[in-house]
């Protein structure tokens, strides 16, 4: 059975920056991504991108489960991402 992370839309977006407005954050308060590791990555200014991607599959060759994910369009030959593409958000960390 293939597995897919239902990602986090605009609107939920929307609705998570109208909560933190409510709390009065400053302005100048630093954005974090947590990766699990032991300190956080910084969201750099102008990472936050309009681009095309589409959904793939990956089968883990231990147990046999397929798992679900999207690759940028310019990587999807790479992936074998099958299905139309879709605008997404994406927040590059790219250093």
């Amino acid at each position: 059975m293939s597995e897919f992370v239902n990602p986090m839309t605009f609107k939920e977006l929307k609705n998570l920056v109208q909560e933190l407005e409510k709390q009065q954050i400053p302005e100048d308060t630093k954005i974090f991504l947590d990766t699990g590791w032991d300190s956080l990555q910084e969201i750099l200014p102008g990472a936050i991108h309009l681009k095309e991607a589409q959904q793939f599959q990956v089968q883990d060759v231990l147990t046999k489960e397929t798992f679900g994910g999207y690759s940028l369009i310019e990587k999807a030959e790479k992936t074998q991402a099958e299905g139309a593409s879709e605008r997404v958000i994406v927040i590059e960390n790219l250093y």
